[in-house]
């Protein structure tokens, strides 16, 4: 199905102003994201062209209740969209909402027809619901992060092929919240690697806001030891955490840093017996 188009009218310089700019027949916008979108938290802006005259995008931004602010595409250039072709503008998205039962998304572009450009605004597609489900995702995060953070740590190689990932859990101070109760279930493995004792590791673990700040450990070893699967990773080093907050079952990314991302991903290859 194609977006719904509506134009912004642009004040152009002279004594009148000209009529509004014809938007080609066929133009289609839609937000996907790609696997290799996930974590760097990116979606694509699609444009399809199946109009009969070339187009460049001069600017592209995001609109949802989802996001906390606009996300723009940033991009040094413009970009040409052919006749018959179809581009994607990589988004950085800002920090996520919680924002339930609003699956509005609008995209802005600046779009050059010809020796014109108009300022777009459009009721955009999102076939697979990427911006609904990332925001359900960070109820998920929020209603975890009101009892405790918890993330991925260091990781500790050991001489078997595998490692020691540390889990740790930092409580929330707040006295407020003294009734809240997260059980942490278990961890699910990735595509690149799995859990010693098998595709999860339990962590069987009550937190309650005022707990002391505790770390427990998960045994990790590679999934697959193809070279381009490590060079190529994606998503292999964000784990899942499966967890039960006041008795609501959630699942989330395990919240991990680069420098955890890269640690896991040299042991991969140091346990695979292959130079990173």
């Amino acid at each position: 199905m194609g977006a719904t188009l509506t134009l912004v009218g642009v004040a152009l310089a002279g004594c009148s102003a000209a009529p509004p700019a014809s938007i080609p027949a066929g133009l289609a916008v839609s937000v996907v994201q790609q696997r290799g979108d996930v974590a760097p938290g990116r979606v694509q802006v699609r444009v399809d062209n199946a109009s009969g005259a070339p187009l460049t995008v001069v600017s592209a931004t995001i609109l949802s209740s989802a996001l906390s602010r606009p996300a723009v595409w940033d991009s040094r250039r413009t970009q040409t969209v052919d006749p018959g072709r179809v581009v994607n503008l990589p988004v950085l998205l800002p920090p996520l909402l919680c924002a339930v039962g609003d699956d509005d998304v609008r995209v802005q572009l600046d779009l050059a027809v010809g020796a014109r450009t108009d300022h777009v605004e459009v009721d955009a597609d999102d076939p697979l619901g990427v911006l609904a489900r990332l925001s359900a995702t960070q109820c998920d995060r929020d209603a975890i992060a009101a009892v405790a953070r918890v993330e991925a740590g260091a990781v500790s190689p050991r001489d078997d092929a595998t490692a020691d990932l540390s889990v740790v859990i930092t409580p929330r101070t707040d006295a407020g919240r003294s009734g809240s109760r997260l059980e942490l279930v278990a961890l699910t493995g990735t595509p690149l690697l799995r859990f010693a004792g098998g595709e999860e590791a339990a962590l069987s673990t009550i937190v309650t806001p005022g707990d002391p700040p505790s770390t427990l450990t998960a045994v990790v070893t590679p999934r697959r030891c193809d070279p381009h699967a490590i060079a190529e990773d994606k998503v292999g080093t964000l784990f899942d955490l499966v967890a039960r907050v006041d008795g609501r079952e959630v699942v989330v990314p395990l919240e991990r840093s680069r420098s955890t991302a890269e640690d896991l991903l040299a042991f991969t290859a140091a346990a695979c017996g292959l130079a990173r």
